[in-house]
């Protein structure tokens, strides 16, 4: 028994390791199946002494019966690592999810969320976004972090109210405090609260001093620039809208410098006045890049060799902060990495997948769009071909749809082939934002690989903060930069529904 249970531990390991099983939640479903197993031995052993006979079975031959059973036990090992794999993957898929916030948290993905509700001053989201967390199972270090800042909203918060909601706000939060022992944050409500105490003056009090107005005239330009809109973010609506500028002057180089007074917008029509405006450069927010490659049988040898170059000079220009996962398709997707911060386990998954079969790219871009939906902060595919697609169940026009709902840009690299066909690629960068480039020659894509990173981390973030619900329309927002002859860019979006 013991040779057995050695065998199926070697084979689990091994499998577990080629398959990259090493997160927390595969061991944990690994030794659940291995649990499991064990009582499952010790209960057929229980049974099978409880019906033993007293006959004994013919006695083997003295040389051959140390290898009948090495063989049998390794057979038998055999199949208890195939069942425990088996067990393992039931266990991973089926069982853990539910409880995936206690084995591992979640405020990795929530804090990036909250974050931008600070930025727009979205306290009241960001708080409903807490109490949904705080109302399900939770692990104590999230549950920690998402108390103390909902006190430190609610105060935030009571900033900029009137008189009676402000107090009402701080009344909140001091009772709060007390509930999770916040003795810091109720001392403060309290002395807050009492600061706002009404006055003679007829003016509401407030507590702070409001913004004063951008400059009524936007700079001009310099001659010959251009921009584009390379993507307007709709998932954090309402309150507030991202969208992705690059202005550039004559000769291709980053205008720097703007600000909110050199920008004007508008919503099919109506003007725009609460907004923001950030230059990469200056105010950095976290890019979830999803890497997608091309590993069909045309890409062999080579141009898989160069895009694999290319993809890891893209991991390696990456800043703090910002995660990417890669996706190599060929009859259909594979998920080679999922998100990560770390460029070298990104840049190993690039070895995982042979080039091989057909092309199944909007397959992979679906997949892709998918696993950004969610992400907080600048959302992009790099998804790099070849070839046209032959072999996807879903259509462009799906990946359309959904990248538009997920607000994210395509930064699409064509290679020149016999089959590689442009126009599917153009059209649905056009459509969501992005970039569209086209190699001639292998050589040419690491350069194009640097030249991605460099178009999204020259981008200004112009941020819209609107006072009015969504309604799951498609609108189109017109922005002006410079004046008096203004830079004017346009694009539709899709807002989510109410």
């Amino acid at each position: 028994m013991t040779r057995k249970l050695l065998v199926a531990v070697l084979v689990m390991a091994a499998v577990g390791g080629l398959a990259g099983w090493y997160d927390l939640l595969h061991l944990v479903a690994a030794v659940l199946a291995a649990l499991l197993l064990v009582v499952a031995g010790l209960v057929v052993a229980a049974v099978r002494r409880s019906r033993a006979v007293e006959e004994l079975a013919p006695e083997l031959d003295e040389e051959e019966a140390p290898a009948r059973s090495a063989l049998r036990d390794g057979l038998g090992g055999l199949m208890l690592g195939g069942a425990a794999l088996a067990l393992t993957a039931l266990i991973y898929g089926h069982v853990l999810p539910p409880f995936y916030p206690l084995l591992v948290g979640d405020c990795p993905q929530l804090l990036p969320r909250l974050a931008i509700y600070e930025e727009t001053s979205g306290w009241p989201q960001a708080i409903a976004l807490i109490d949904a967390r705080l109302s399900r199972p939770i692990d104590k270090a999230c549950r920690d972090e998402l108390v103390q800042r909902k006190c430190r909203y609610l105060i935030e918060w009571a900033k900029g109210l009137p008189f009676e909601e402000a107090e009402a706000r701080l009344r909140e939060a001091e009772q709060w405090a007390e509930q999770n022992q916040l003795a810091d944050y109720r001392t403060m409500a309290q002395l807050m609260r009492q600061q706002i105490q009404p006055t003679p003056t007829p003016a509401a009090p407030v507590l702070v001093t409001p913004t004063p107005s951008p400059a009524p005239t936007p700079r001009p330009l310099p001659p010959g620039a251009t921009g584009e809109l390379a993507g307007i973010d709709a998932s954090f609506f309402p309150p507030t809208l991202f969208a992705y500028l690059r202005i550039q002057d004559s000769a291709g180089q980053p205008i720097m410098g703007l600000s909110a007074s050199d920008v004007r917008a508008e919503i099919d029509g109506r003007a725009a006045t609460d907004l923001s405006l950030s230059h990469y450069s200056q105010a950095p927010v976290p890019l979830y890049a999803s890497l997608v490659i091309d590993y069909s049988g045309s890409m062999e040898g080579q141009p898989l060799e160069a895009a694999k170059a290319g993809a890891r000079a893209f991991l390696n220009l990456l800043r703090p902060g910002d995660r990417v996962e890669v996706i190599g398709f060929n009859d259909r997707p594979q998920l080679l990495q999922t998100w990560t911060d770390d460029p070298k386990a990104a840049g190993d998954a690039l070895d995982l997948l042979p080039a091989q079969n057909w092309t199944a790219l909007w397959d992979a871009l679906y997949l892709a769009a998918g696993d950004l939906s969610g992400c907080s902060g600048r959302k992009a595919i790099i998804v790099l071909t070849d070839g046209a697609d032959n072999r996807s169940q879903h259509t462009a026009q799906e990946v359309t749809e959904r990248a538009r709902r997920v607000g994210l840009s395509v930064f699409a690299i064509g290679l020149r082939s016999s089959e590689y066909d442009a126009a599917p690629l153009q059209a649905l960068v056009q459509s969501v934002g992005g970039q569209y480039v086209e190699a001639a020659a292998p050589g040419e894509l690491e350069e194009y690989y640097r030249r991605t990173v460099g178009a999204i981390q020259r981008e200004y973030r112009l941020t819209l903060t609107l006072d009015r619900q969504p309604d799951g329309g498609t609108h189109l927002l017109r922005v002006q930069i410079g004046a008096p002859q203004p830079l004017v860019l346009e694009r539709t979006y899709q807002e989510p529904a109410r």
